[in-house]
């Protein structure tokens, strides 16, 4: 009874994940790595203990030759690998948005789209961030970093510096870096204007809360010396919606960007 039980319990939350990693693909597009791979965990759980009787039916079936042994042990071992691998990357991603800075910590905004109307929603939740942070810390000063893509009217830097200025923080404290493409880039050249103009080198890293341990990766192969902690971006409903996928993409980017880190 209570093997049932699990079962359902386990089909149902698979079925929930299930339906929150496709929303966000059908009602605002959002695809990547961790749709995918979302999609297909939340599948093989719902027919692993939904449908536990086919299940069983192939795994008898499997086992009846050499080969299908094979095959299923490489399946069996996979999964554990990766149950083990993902519960440990949660853990540390959990981890790096948990940690504090310290006070007055130099803040490096990282930067995400504009749009032809302004900040994006995950760049716009950024912004609030960091102008939280900057009134609650009021020796701070912030790096605003990001470059103009092909597809952006002005710099990702320029917009977090307009916005957070018309907000009524100084204009000394705002400090713009907008030549970075991406993150490793947002760190590195981030890193640069501290250097250059002899900011506190303990850092606040003002990003998505999933993003924190990938950020903290890359600013660790930079400068190992740097203490960085994490403020979060605040996350409305579009973000709750997209979450799963996501986290999921980190499960995905972060060991490719240790391997370029090597």
């Amino acid at each position: 009874m209570m093997k049932r039980v699990v079962h359902i319990v386990i089909t149902l939350v698979a079925a929930v994940f299930l339906v929150w990693f496709i929303v966000p693909t059908v009602t605002y597009g959002i695809r990547n790595h961790g749709t995918v791979l979302g999609i297909l965990l939340c599948l093989a759980l719902i027919f692993r203990f939904g449908f536990s009787k086919y299940y069983d039916k192939l795994k008898a079936l499997m086992l009846t030759n050499g080969f299908g042994k094979l095959i299923m042990r490489i399946i069996q071992i996979g999964a554990s690998a990766f149950l083990i691998y993902a519960i440990i990357v949660s853990g540390f991603m959990v981890y790096a948005m948990v940690k504090k800075p310290s006070q007055n910590s130099t803040a490096v905004v990282l930067g995400a789209q504009v749009k032809p109307w302004g900040a994006s929603a995950m760049l716009q939740q950024r912004i609030d961030a960091a102008e939280s942070y900057l009134r609650e810390n009021p020796q701070a000063v912030a790096v605003v970093t990001g470059g103009k893509g092909s597809d952006e009217h002005i710099s990702e830097a320029q917009c977090m510096y307009d916005n957070l200025t018309e907000a009524g923080i100084e204009s000394e404290r705002v400090i713009m870096e907008d030549q970075a493409t991406n993150t490793d880039e947002n760190i590195r050249y981030s890193l640069s204007v501290i250097r250059e103009k002899s900011l506190n080198r303990e850092l606040a890293i003002v990003t998505d809360s999933y993003h924190q341990l990938r950020a903290r990766i890359i600013l660790h192969k930079a400068d190992k010396e740097i203490n960085a902690g994490a403020v979060n971006s605040r996350t409305n409903h579009v973000g709750m919606i997209a979450y799963p996928t996501f986290f999921v993409r980190e499960w995905i980017a972060i060991p490719v960007e240790i391997i370029k880190q090597l």
